[in-house]
């Protein structure tokens, strides 16, 4: 796909999709307990998709794609069930580790079985695991490993305690899974590190549950707002007391070239003159879904950073450190790995008209390099993968030109 954005000003208001992270969670707990929840603002991801058809699938081989959230909360939820499963999915799928979290399971008594390589997709799932207790867990890997536990933990017999050992990242994605279950009449509590979760419930009056807009997409706005020559944006649907961690944006937002304020319903982005500061340092291990988006757009500044917690990105949709060294070398960008991060040297930084960037199968890959349209036309191959959070994306891009 072709992209020439160059030298906008823009005053738009915008819906971002519904979170798919929310979205999925509510999901697996609405089909897990009953809980006859009427879903408002649902998910149009195709991750979202993929888990509500797959939820309701009575096959015995469940196709995952490269859905990462899918595959391992399906892998704690088919472990309660009724039936014996192949869970499978993508080449890329394939080769993300889910070793850990089939150890915590098997822990409980959990009859899980390679297909292939140990500690990785495709598995054969038996249902049966019935009794709860003390579990372990590497609070420093996937935060989804932990979550696929926390919403499997009241369904079992004398509940859940589950144990984070080590540093805990992705933090914030484990505090959405209990708030959200404990919104819902769920008994749980994350203190220290422990999380307890008990068997017993408060039934809900109310059924209607509205999933938020998802505050991580709120990242490549905040580049196209940096990158454009006047342009506002207000995004409608997002609120202070959100459950979503990346809602750190609006902190971040400042240092980013873009004022940010709250209004009714939503919040405002704007074009600001203060400019951004050189040699500063980051930390993503609660929030690695955005640093793409940042890397960047502190790339287009020209600016050198530092940059922690990128860990996990290697065994996301892509391995996203690798792919965005690969990506913004061709403006002349530095990025590279040292022994306690990453280093960004984008003082040479020069996109090239017409430039073809890759995606690498990769949503945020291709959303995070699309902005760059502002400066110059450029190329974004497999532009369809952004289906997978955010299928509006390009329709919602091209409304900057108006």
């Amino acid at each position: 796909m072709r992209l020439d954005y160059s030298s906008v000003k823009f005053d738009i208001d915008l819906e971002l999709p519904s979170s798919k992270s929310i979205h999925n969670r509510v999901l697996v707990l609405n089909n897990l307990y009953d809980l006859g929840l009427n879903i408002g603002h649902p998910s149009q991801s195709e991750d979202s998709q993929l888990m509500q058809k797959l939820l309701k699938s009575e096959a015995n081989v469940l196709f995952c794609d490269n859905a990462g959230t899918v595959f391992r909360f399906l892998t704690a939820y088919l472990c309660v069930g009724s039936r014996t499963v192949e869970l499978t999915g993508s080449e890329r799928m394939c080769k993300r580790p889910i070793g850990d979290l089939v150890a915590a399971l098997k822990s409980l008594g959990a009859q899980i079985e390679y297909i292939n390589k140990t500690g990785f997709p495709p598995l054969v799932i038996q249902a049966g695991l019935r009794k709860g207790g003390h579990v372990k867990v590497n609070g420093n890997l996937s935060s989804q490993f932990i979550s696929a536990l926390i919403l499997i933990g009241p369904k079992l017999q004398g509940g859940l305690t589950i144990e984070l050992e080590g540093k805990i990242s992705s933090r914030p994605y484990i505090d959405m899974s209990v708030n959200l279950m404990k919104s819902l009449g769920f008994k749980l509590e994350f203190r220290g590190n422990f999380i307890y979760c008990e068997t017993d419930r408060t039934e809900l009056v109310e059924k209607d549950f509205n999933i938020e807009a998802d505050w991580s997409a709120v990242a490549f706005w905040i580049q196209i707002v940096a990158f454009s020559k006047r342009g506002r944006v207000f995004i409608n649907r997002l609120r202070k007391e959100s459950v979503q961690g990346d809602c750190v944006l609006m902190n971040w937002a400042g240092s980013l070239g873009v004022k940010a304020s709250y209004e009714a319903n939503g919040i405002v982005l704007e074009k600001s003159k203060v400019p951004i500061v050189n040699n500063t340092e980051w930390n993503f291990v609660n929030y690695p879904d955005l640093a793409p988006s940042i890397v960047v757009l502190l790339s287009v500044f020209k600016r050198k950073a530092f940059f922690k917690g990128l860990e996990s990105l290697q065994i996301k949709e892509s391995d996203r450190t690798a792919a965005l060294a690969n990506e913004l070398k061709k403006c002349k960008v530095i990025f590279k790995e040292f022994e306690q991060g990453w280093l960004l040297d984008a003082s040479n930084f020069e996109l090239e008209p017409e430039t073809i960037f890759e995606t690498y199968s990769d949503h945020r890959m291709a959303m995070a390099l699309a902005p760059l349209s502002l400066l110059k036309p450029i190329h974004i191959s497999n532009s369809e993968v952004v289906g997978k959070s955010y299928p509006r994306f390009w329709s919602d891009l091209e409304s900057v030109k108006y």
